[in-house]
């Protein structure tokens, strides 16, 4: 980034500070605004400035740092301060070990839907050589991250944003799982063929009252497309379970993330497909987070 002529002096805001200094102002301006990561953000975004690693900035804590340098990380942090998440400006978040692009055009995938990569490769330790459907893929993060830890298998990511595959079609690329992993346009099943031993997503789940409570982060800088669900947020688990018997294998699993009180709905819905072995599990937190069933012919 270049800065403006008018900036371009050794003295006044953007000269001057060493490292340590610049990152205890940068935490003290993301505390002041009520940010809950603010020491976090702070580091994370001197790093992406600088290209220091954690290391770097506790062993070069005195370094002056340069004009340019302390532009840029003026600039990130007025993006921050305004609700920007911190994976938007970065251009990436980690999940499941790896780093994944994210822009506007995906959710960023959050710590919690590790529990579906985690679930899925339990199951695949007795079929290597599964196939896998992704249904709403959006980054691609869940689909690759199992593809990335299971050489083997197959798979086929759906999302009916163009945008949202071509993130997902780098990433691919990016973690080297690009030819084993199909990215198709459309609506759920729409494009999809064949059967599957698991269909697994992270659908839209937050209903049209919720949307209006949602952070400034979320509602304003994730696709809509990727949050909103309807008046009871279970629009796409509708879809998706009416539809799965056509598409699992006898004895595949059926995988979705969902909302901390969807538990006993998404399971009603299930049980009127004949699913069986519904299992609901939590997060963390204590919240229901994922659900798990079997397709049984």
């Amino acid at each position: 980034m270049t800065i403006p002529p008018e900036q371009r002096m050794n003295s006044g805001p953007y000269s001057g500070q060493s490292v340590i200094a610049q990152k205890r102002d940068l935490t003290a301006q993301f505390r002041k605004a009520g940010l809950e990561t603010a020491d976090l953000d702070a580091r994370l975004l001197i790093m992406a400035a600088t290209g220091l690693s954690h290391t770097d900035i506790i062993m070069r804590a005195d370094e002056i740092l340069q004009t340019e340098t302390q532009y840029l990380i003026a600039q990130y942090a007025k993006r921050r301060l305004a609700g920007e998440p911190i994976d938007h400006i970065l251009g990436y978040r980690e999940f499941y070990g790896r780093e994944f692009e994210v822009n506007k055009d995906v959710l960023s995938p959050r710590p919690e839907t590790e529990m579906l990569v985690d679930a899925a490769l339990e199951i695949l330790k007795d079929k290597p050589d599964a196939r896998i459907l992704d249904l709403g893929t959006g980054s691609g993060a869940i689909i690759i991250s199992i593809l990335a830890e299971a050489q083997q298998v197959q798979g086929i990511a759906v999302d009916m944003s163009a945008a949202a595959l071509s993130v997902a079609r780098e990433n691919a690329k990016t973690h080297k799982v690009n030819e084993r992993l199909s990215l198709l346009e459309g609506s759920w099943f729409g494009p999809a063929e064949g059967r599957f031993d698991i269909i697994l997503s992270n659908p839209p789940y937050i209903t049209d009252t919720a949307m209006g409570e949602l952070s400034i982060e979320v509602s304003e800088f994730d696709p809509d497309l990727a949050l909103r669900a309807g008046e009871d947020g279970l629009i796409a688990y509708h879809a998706i379970i009416s539809e799965a018997s056509n598409y699992l294998i006898p004895g595949g699993t059926l995988l979705f993330e969902i909302g901390y009180d969807q538990g006993r709905s998404v399971s009603q819905l299930l049980e009127n497909h004949h699913f069986t072995s519904i299992s609901i599990v939590k997060d963390l937190s204590g919240h229901d987070r994922m659900i798990k069933a079997a397709y049984t012919s």
